[in-house]
């Protein structure tokens, strides 16, 4: 019994050993927790107040910022605690994360359809480019479809365009630039008439003045002047195009786009053909429209005796005699000089110049008749040796005489200029 007692007294004792060791170590376990919860806690709390003094210096640099907007998209923020913050934070930031990439994708695809209407911008179809001619080289400064961070270019060129109102002032423009070179246009082809007409009624006046005027005297004959069309491929098509052009308002009016229509088919070909500097010259003088030629008529019968195609066949003499008829009947033309004839009140004072070299006395007298007729005041000169030609249709002498470095002249009637070298040719002849 004492032996058992013993053992359960043992026993006992290492039970109480057992209770103590665990007590120990279950205190000495709740402080080195406490200690961890402690530190962990610390640890939070100073990256809380890291968090709050970085957040703190970000909203200093704000004013006052209304949250509303943000409220009221996330009601959970409402009613938050220590404990659930950062549940609700993970969860924003999820929502967050996944806004991002739904942005992202949008994003992405959005770049693909600008990058596609940059690349279609910049090469335009062929109906564009044909309709505006410069449409690539005001775009081929701007980016490329592969350079999509710098389509804020062709935002500046957008705006642009939108402030300065292109679209309303192209549209302006060219409804003003149709309407206005389509009335043009007519006044452009009455300008060509009204030229023409000039012509056949300035020849028409001349033929007038050239009737009256002798220009062969055994027969007596007269000159007229004959215009005919000229046969000419680069006139003809000129002149098609021309009334082409003409504006026919029925078919303007038919539809909506009449105008354009006239415009880019009749008008641009038009446009287009004078833009070659030398065709322009060569088509737009209605005096090349033209072949002319002079036909000399008997004045008593009034049949053709010749005709004058070209200068080129006719002698020296021939050209200055036609040219003197055709330029006589010119002035009397522009001044009426045969109407009125002498009495008329007006200065009809020409200068002849040598006029007598290298013709015959036939010619040269015909140019001193052809004045006559034209009522004309003349002032001769002439060599001494030539006076003989004029000196029966002349009053008065201006006779100068050289010797050496100096000049003397003479002034005399006629008369006493005949009895002058009447002397000196007697005087001559007895020496």
């Amino acid at each position: 019994m004492e032996a058992t007692n013993d053992k359960v007294k043992a026993l006992q004792q290492q039970l109480e050993n057992v209770k103590n060791a665990l007590s120990k170590l279950e205190n000495e376990t709740i402080k080195e927790k406490d200690r961890e919860i402690y530190k962990i806690e610390q640890f939070e709390l100073i990256e809380a107040y890291k968090r709050q003094k970085e957040n703190t210096q970000v909203l200093e640099n704000f004013e006052d910022i209304d949250t509303r907007n943000f409220e009221d998209q996330n009601k959970m923020w409402l009613d938050v605690s220590y404990d659930t913050i950062e549940s609700k934070r993970s969860g924003l930031q999820s929502n967050i994360q996944s806004q991002e990439e739904r942005n992202r994708i949008e994003k992405s695809s959005v770049e693909g359809d600008a990058a596609d209407l940059i690349r279609k911008f910049k090469n335009p179809s062929e109906e564009i480019s044909q309709r505006f001619k410069d449409w690539r080289s005001d775009v081929h400064t701007l980016p490329e479809a592969s350079s999509i961070n710098l389509i804020g270019e062709y935002q500046k060129m957008y705006e642009r365009l939108i402030k300065e109102d292109l679209v309303r002032h192209e549209k302006k423009f060219n409804e003003y630039l149709q309407e206005t070179v389509i009335n043009k246009v007519s006044d452009f082809r009455m300008f060509f008439n009204n030229w023409e007409k000039s012509i056949k009624d300035t020849i028409l006046m001349l033929n007038q003045s050239l009737s009256e005027i002798d220009f062969s005297m055994n027969p007596t004959t007269y000159i007229q002047l004959v215009n005919s069309k000229r046969i000419n491929t680069d006139i003809a098509d000129f002149r098609r195009v021309l009334e082409n052009a003409i504006p026919n308002i029925h078919e303007m009016n038919s539809s909506v786009d009449g105008k354009r229509t006239h415009f880019e088919k009749k008008i641009q070909p038009l446009m287009e053909l004078l833009k070659n500097e030398q065709l322009r010259k060569k088509v737009m003088d209605v005096r090349s429209w033209y072949s002319y030629r002079a036909e000399e008529f008997y004045k008593e019968t009034g049949k053709k005796f010749k005709t004058y195609e070209s200068m080129g066949q006719l002698s020296g003499g021939e050209k200055a005699q036609l040219t003197y008829t055709i330029l006589g009947s010119a002035i009397a033309y522009q001044f009426g000089l045969t109407k009125d004839g002498l009495q008329a009140k007006s200065l009809r004072f020409i200068a002849i110049d040598e006029a007598f070299k290298a013709q015959d006395e036939d010619k040269a007298r015909y140019l001193i008749s052809l004045c006559k007729q034209l009522n004309l005041q003349l002032l001769v000169v002439t060599p001494s040796d030539n006076i003989h030609i004029v000196e029966n249709d002349i009053s008065f002498v201006h006779y100068v005489e050289r010797n050496g470095n100096e000049s003397r002249l003479f002034d005399m009637p006629i008369e006493i200029f005949k009895q002058e070298r009447e002397k000196y040719q007697a005087d001559d002849n007895s020496n």
